[in-house]
């Protein structure tokens, strides 16, 4: 095998490691959003079950260490916007992911056609 072949090599499977280690990283984030999705879905659906009428519930929101009273409204206001942030991250990261999944199989692709080259050439 030569140099030229076996530094190919090195580079093909340095890819692939390299895409791994992004799609694992890519893929926690995911699962961190979507978690956060269904936290933010289910706290919105309870708060859009309390009565409307003036004095009926009393929200707060979460702040550090604190809780502040904020208007329903506003509440529900901010939690369809991290929920739509959620959704929007969500998109993103799994186009990521499948780009990283077919950075790997393309290396892994690769690889098997320079060892296939290699050998045919023996």
């Amino acid at each position: 095998m030569g140099d030229d072949v076996r530094q190919a090599l090195l580079q093909l499977q340095q890819r692939g490691q390299d895409a791994s280690r992004s799609l694992s990283a890519v893929r926690a984030q995911l699962n961190a959003r979507e978690r956060d999705a269904k936290i933010t879905t289910l706290t919105l659906r309870e708060i859009e079950v309390l009565p409307r009428e003036p004095g009926g519930a009393t929200c707060y929101r979460g702040v550090g260490r604190m809780f502040v009273q904020e208007s329903r409204n506003n509440v529900e206001n901010t939690l369809r916007a991290q929920a739509k942030d959620a959704q929007d991250d969500m998109a993103v990261l799994d186009k990521k992911a499948k780009y990283l999944e077919n950075e790997i199989m393309t290396a892994q692709n690769s690889l098997k056609d320079i060892l296939q080259n290699q050998s045919a050439d023996r």
